[in-house]
This record gives structure tokens, C-alpha cells and sequence, in this order.
């Protein structure tokens, strides 16, 4: 996409291959290059990365991008926040799939994983940094992932139009920033009609411990809520889903 525009990014740095878009982001902001509003696309990311380093399969094909937020002053997870706005679009665009959000930063496709969401804060430059990853327009996987992760195409037989989703997606995004910002609050309520975790039993991964209930949704600061003995619901901000219940919603 290399004339992509939109008007909430002061600047768009395109490029064929990256490592990460992440990494490229970080780059930029810690040279001083970045100005405002900002976003780095690339075509490939040869070192892709998720949540607590786990590899990102990102051909070229697929939809890779960052966005970086200056001087933002959020409570909530950005993270749960930026999911909604893609679900959203997801769901307008392919309303015969079934798309579900999985706390904190992961999209399925048909109980398949999708795409993911990478979210880092640069304290000492006053940067947010979000990195989605969006599994569109390739069918090819690798061999490991084939059983857990999709494509947009594989799922839809159809060709993807990327910059529609990433327009669509910049949309979203931008016109309901202001209200998360006043407010420091997330819709939970879409989010858990949606979510794929809802009254399921998972295993929450920690940096302290292992916490083992069942998900009551999250609350509109994005935290889950897991129900770790019969009425007693605690939250939690931040953590990894190590494991948890396959089946329906």
C-alpha cells in the first residue's frame, strides 16, 4: 500500500520487508525521526513477534502495521481497545464468518486464530505503540499453525482487499479515541458478546502465579474477570491465556 493516506497519521513510512513494524516503530520514536500521530506498514515481517516473543508468521500477503500515539493519556487497555475496532470491521466486512475476541489481544475466524495485537508504551518519549497483525490475503501456513491459526482468504475463498480493512480499521479507531481517553472506558459490553473466553474455565498465566477459574468477560477498563471460586470474581490486567476450554461460547 504505498499511497495509502489518512488524515489521523501525520506521517505513513511504507515498506517492502521488515523484521518487525513494532521494532520499526520503536526506531523511530527513540531517533526523534516519529512525528505525532504516526504509522509504519510493511508488506512482510521477516521477525514478526506476539505476546512474550512468540513468533509471528507475516508473508507477504497479509496485513502488518503499527501505529504509534503520542502524548496519549489512557487507563485502559489499548490493546482490548484497538481488537474492538478491528472486530468491528471484520464483522461489517465478512458477516458470514464468525469472528470472537480472546482477552487480551488475540482475533478469531471460525475458532481460529487471525490476528494479534502487540501494545508497548515508551514512557520517557510519551509513546504508545499498537502492532496488529491481520492473517488476509495468503492461504499458504506453515505446517505447526495449520490446526490453530487462518487466513481471511482460506476462510472466505475470496481475494482481500487490505487497504479496505486498514482504512476502515484507522476509521474506528480515531473516532472513538477521544471518548476512551475522557472516559477511560471500553465497551465490555461488545467486547463480551463477543468474546471467545466468556463461561469458559481458563488458566491464567501471570508474572506471579497460575490462576485457574472461569471467565465472566472483562470489565471496562479491559481487565478480566475470572471467577476463581463460586461468587468470589477477581480482575486482572494484564497476563497470558496459558490455557483454556474449547467448545461453544
Amino acid at each position: 500500500m504505498p499511497n495509502f493516506e489518512h488524515s489521523f497519521y501525520d506521517e505513513i513510512y511504507t515498506y517492502s520487508s521488515l523484521n518487525s513494524t513494532n521494532k520499526q516503530a520503536e526506531k523511530l520514536i527513540k531517533q526523534r525521526s516519529a512525528v505525532g500521530n504516526f504509522l509504519i506498514l510493511a508488506n512482510e515481517q521477516t521477525g514478526g513477534r506476539g505476546r512474550r516473543s512468540n513468533r509471528w508468521f507475516s508473508p507477504v500477503g497479509g496485513l502488518w502495521f503499527s501505529v504509534g500515539l503520542y502524548s496519549l493519556n489512557v487507563n485502559s487497555s489499548l490493546s482490548v481497545y484497538a481488537g474492538i475496532c478491528m472486530h468491528k470491521v471484520l464483522q461489517d466486512m465478512f458477516p458470514e464468518q464468525e469472528f470472537k475476541l480472546k482477552w487480551p489481544n488475540d482475533l478469531y475466524c471460525n475458532g481460529k486464530k487471525v490476528g494479534g495485537i502487540l501494545t508497548q508504551y515508551l514512557d520517557k518519549y510519551k509513546y504508545h505503540i499498537v502492532g496488529i497483525g491481520l492473517n488476509t490475503n495468503f492461504t499458504d501456513l506453515e505446517e505447526d499453525i495449520t490446526d490453530l491459526a487462518t487466513t481471511l482468504r482460506r476462510e472466505t475463498a475470496k481475494e482481500i482487499d487490505n487497504t479496505t480493512i486498514l482504512t476502515k480499521f484507522s476509521d474506528i479507531f480515531a473516532m472513538n479515541l477521544p471518548e476512551l481517553m475522557e472516559t477511560g472506558k471500553l465497551d465490555a459490553a461488545y467486547f463480551n458478546q463477543f468474546s471467545l473466553l466468556k463461561n469458559k474455565k481458563i488458566t491464567l498465566d501471570t508474572d506471579f502465579d497460575k490462576f485457574t477459574g472461569v471467565s465472566k468477560g472483562i470489565n471496562k477498563k479491559g481487565a478480566i474477570l475470572l471467577e476463581i471460586a463460586p461468587a468470589m470474581v477477581q480482575p486482572f490486567y494484564a497476563g497470558t491465556i496459558s490455557e483454556f476450554e474449547k467448545g461453544d461460547s
